[in-house]
Order: structure tokens, then sequence, then C-alpha cells
């Protein structure tokens, strides 16, 4: 009875902490931000690492550290990471252009650009920035563009 009486009480506890941890993320995201910001890139992946294990659940924070990973040149943790963030909210087009740069600076032209159209289609006010970077692919591909 006794340890029935402790194994509710500790999945009570469990059940009671897990929201304030969640809550603690959007903190962990903006941390990371303003670190990405002042070129502390190693600091913002690590809090932003923090802020999806405080919330496994947050787009927001898989696709921030995605774009920390990708300033860090990790282009396929980065990926990976996009694809999380896409996987918990399919109209997430910030990681749908996150995970095309990772896909362009990766040389597969193919994913980067439909990756991209994703993200046109998802948040038409993008249209101009997107259809930029899929002339750049255009021009990497018919071999006319310099170095990226």
């Amino acid at each position: 009875m006794l340890a029935k009486l402790l194994k509710l009480v500790g999945i009570g506890l469990i059940v009671l902490c897990c929201p304030a941890r969640a809550a603690e993320a959007p903190g962990l995201v903006l941390q990371g931000e303003s670190q990405m910001k002042t070129g502390q890139i190693d600091a913002a992946i690590e809090t932003l690492r923090q802020a999806v294990a405080t919330d496994p659940g947050s787009s927001l924070a898989h696709t921030r550290l995605g774009g920390a990973l990708l300033l860090k040149q990790e282009n396929a943790e980065a990926i990976e990471t996009f694809r999380k963030a896409i996987m918990l909210n399919g109209d997430n087009a910030d990681a749908f252009v996150g995970m095309a740069i990772a896909y362009l600076h990766s040389g597969d032209y193919a994913l980067a650009r439909a990756s991209l159209e994703e993200a046109k289609r998802i948040d038409p006010a993008k249209a101009p920035k997107v259809d930029e970077l899929i002339a750049y692919i255009d021009r990497r591909e018919s071999g006319e563009g310099g170095t990226h």
C-alpha cells in the first residue's frame, strides 16, 4: 500500500514539474538567440540544446537550434534538427528555409529548392527572398554562380 502511495506521489510530482520545465524553454530560446547575435555560437548551441531537452515538443526551439548549428556549419545535424522542427509543426516556414540553406551548403540543390518551395507555399510573404535563393540555385546548377 505504501509503495503504491509513493508511486502515485512520484507520478504526481513528475506531472507537476514537467509543465514548469516546458515553461523554461522560451527563456532558453531567447537566451540562445541573444548568444547567436553576439557571436557566442557554441554557448548558443548548448543553451538551445537545453531548450530542446526542456521542451522536446517545441518546434521553435528545434528551429533555433538548427539555425545555430547552421552557423557552426554543422549542416547534417542542422538538417536533422530542422526536420524535427517540421515534424512538430508542418507549417514552420522558417524551419524549411533553414533546412534549405543547410542543403544548399551541402550541395544538394534539389532538396534545397524543394524546401524553399515549401516555405514559400506556407508563407507567401517569404516569396521575394525565396525566389532570390532559387535563382541563386539555378545559377549554381548552370555553372554561372560563384562559390557560396
